[in-house]
């Protein structure tokens, strides 16, 4: 903790639903944006793919691309330098050579503290 304040970490899942790579929260598959606060962490866990995710903003994680192996985490903090704003990203599926969808594209939104 710093004055006060804490991180949180968000949780997602890449995953196939009736037959549709999706990007959704680990516990409600309706929703895939998120809501963030600088060093704040994301996790996205692939399910039975490897997956490459490409950042619309090098300022959010300090990079635009990241790959995943099947099973394995994708953890990431937000940067303190982030800007506040909307962020999107794609998730390339390896496996079946598509992109994950969100809703549409998959959103991250850095709140101004």
């Amino acid at each position: 903790m710093n004055g006060g304040s804490s991180t949180t970490e968000y949780n997602l899942v890449v995953k196939k639903i009736s037959g549709v790579w999706r990007v959704v929260h680990s516990d409600d598959e309706s929703k895939s944006d998120v809501e963030v606060r600088r060093g704040d962490r994301i996790r996205w866990t692939v399910e039975k793919s490897d997956a490459s995710f490409q950042f619309s903003d090098d300022r959010l994680f300090g990079g635009q691309t990241r790959k995943v192996r099947n099973g394995n985490p994708l953890v990431l903090a937000v940067r303190n330098n982030a800007e506040a704003g909307k962020y999107t990203y794609s998730v390339f599926i390896h496996a079946d050579e598509e992109f994950a969808l969100g809703q549409s594209p998959p959103t991250i939104f850095v709140i101004a503290e």
